[in-house]
């Protein structure tokens, strides 16, 4: 099991860490199912905060499903991601995905948000 928690030190535990990256989002990986918003953080690690929402997500099993899926899938991204707080945003229709449906789509989506972090994160002038 070592290697594959997800401690305190890894999530968004408060409103106001949700608020500094809905406030401050520097980075937006959108699809037709979610939306994940992230903003660089000073920790040497990523955290990870969810909202799925009941309008998105009708079914409390469904809405368990997904997120136990998406904090399963950051916790072996965590390693190739930079030190962001991210926000991933459920959209309608996400609960009827199938698990293999969804590991893929988060999989990209985690994808994309490397590749733009990387090149927002290079393109930052030093100093700043």
């Amino acid at each position: 099991m070592t290697g594959f928690e997800f401690p305190r030190c890894s999530r968004l535990l408060n409103a106001g860490d949700y608020r500094t990256v809905f406030n401050g989002a520097q980075l937006k990986v959108s699809d037709r199912h979610l939306l994940i918003l992230a903003t660089p953080n000073p920790l040497p690690h990523p955290r990870l905060g969810l909202v799925i929402a009941k309008k998105n997500v009708r079914l409390a099993v469904q809405r368990n499903r997904v997120k136990r899926i998406i904090r399963e899938s950051f916790r072996h991204q965590d390693e190739g991601l930079p030190n962001l707080d991210i926000v991933v945003m459920a959209r309608r229709g996400l609960g009827d995905l199938d698990n293999a449906a969804l590991h893929q789509l988060i999989d990209h989506s985690w994808k994309r948000l490397r590749k733009y972090a990387h090149r927002h994160l290079k393109s930052k002038p030093k100093g700043n």
